[in-house]
């Protein structure tokens, strides 16, 4: 099965394994077990290398699938699942969370900052609120996608724990970055209206004087 894998992950990205010439004695292969001098592979090595091959192939299949979103839901979770799987099956669990969680952490702020962005020429509250809201359904369609990914492959805490973090946590830092952001804005032109209100009021007072 594992053999069967390999293989047919190969044969889509192109990585060429080594192969022994037909009719080469088994006696005379290279065994993982014997002692091998400084000229042969390392096979430790080797299957790195690989591995490295077979990932970045793997990463771009999901980045791609993320860019273009173009297959049905249900496609498209199916498709994800498989490529996460395989990643687990050449990584530690913890790695290859933690690529994705990237990639999706980047997808989330992404998404905030545009339907921002794309709702308002200059910055206010009640704009960002509705940026926000925009954003709203496809936060949820991710959400439900990852879930449904992740329950097939990695423990329930574990699944909720990465939403927590790659959803929940990143809203609650965009949100506050904007709204921190917002004030600042605010306060600036307050201290405006204050400055404009204190030259309006000498000038008043000096007429009132030049009057007297």
């Amino acid at each position: 099965m594992i053999l069967h894998f390999l293989l047919d992950l190969s044969s889509q990205c192109g990585v060429s394994f080594p192969c022994t010439p037909s009719g080469t004695p088994f006696e005379l292969t290279s065994s993982l077990h014997a002692i091998e001098d400084d000229s042969t592979m390392d096979v430790k090595s080797l299957w790195d290398d690989v591995r490295l091959h077979l990932r970045r192939f793997l990463v771009n299949r999901l980045q791609s699938q993320e860019e273009t979103n173009t297959n049905a839901l249900q496609q498209q979770m199916e498709f994800k699942t498989q490529c996460i799987q395989q990643l687990l099956f050449l990584y530690p669990e913890s790695e290859v969370l933690m690529k994705y969680q990237n990639m999706q952490n980047k997808l989330v702020s992404n998404l905030l900052q545009n339907c921002v962005l794309s709702s308002c020429g200059e910055t206010n509250f009640d704009k960002v609120v509705h940026g926000y809201q925009s954003s709203i359904p496809t936060l949820c369609t991710m959400i439900k996608e990852d879930l449904y990914i992740l329950s097939g492959t990695i423990d329930p805490s574990s699944s909720l724990k990465f939403i927590n973090e790659t959803y929940l946590d990143t809203i609650t830092e965009e949100i506050t970055v904007l709204l921190e952001r917002l004030c600042e804005l605010q306060f600036k032109e307050n201290a405006l209206h204050v400055v404009k209100a204190n030259k309006i009021s000498k000038k008043h007072r000096g007429t009132v004087h030049a009057v007297g």
